[in-house]
């Protein structure tokens, strides 16, 4: 009796962990109607932003724009050679995705 309680309990437990999973590793969906091909093709075509260096930092520009809106912490210098030469000349980001994980991988 108490080893099946044991298992019963241990597969109550796989079973709520897969329902976690699967409920925070699957994208939300969103009420609004979803994007036509061409209005998604247009969003990828187009970066919503460019990160560049400036004054030896790394700054983040909405795209076309000559302000920044937002000044990180990250230093050109910290960068491998190959990625300081990209944010030389202007690293576009096409979603907010990218900028967050842009900002998780290099700010950290």
């Amino acid at each position: 009796m108490k080893k099946s309680i044991i298992a019963l309990s241990l597969c109550c437990v796989t079973l709520f962990a897969f329902l976690m999973y699967q409920q925070f590793s699957t994208p939300a969906t969103t009420a609004s109607e979803p994007l036509t091909a061409e209005e998604q093709q247009e969003a990828e075509d187009h970066p919503l932003y460019l990160v560049r260096a400036v004054d030896g930092v790394l700054a983040i520009y909405p795209y076309g724009s000559d302000t920044a809106s937002e000044v990180t912490d990250i230093h050109l210098s910290s960068l491998r050679e190959y990625d300081q030469q990209l944010m030389q000349r202007g690293f576009p980001l096409y979603s907010e995705q990218d900028l967050t994980m842009f900002l998780e991988d290099f700010g950290s």
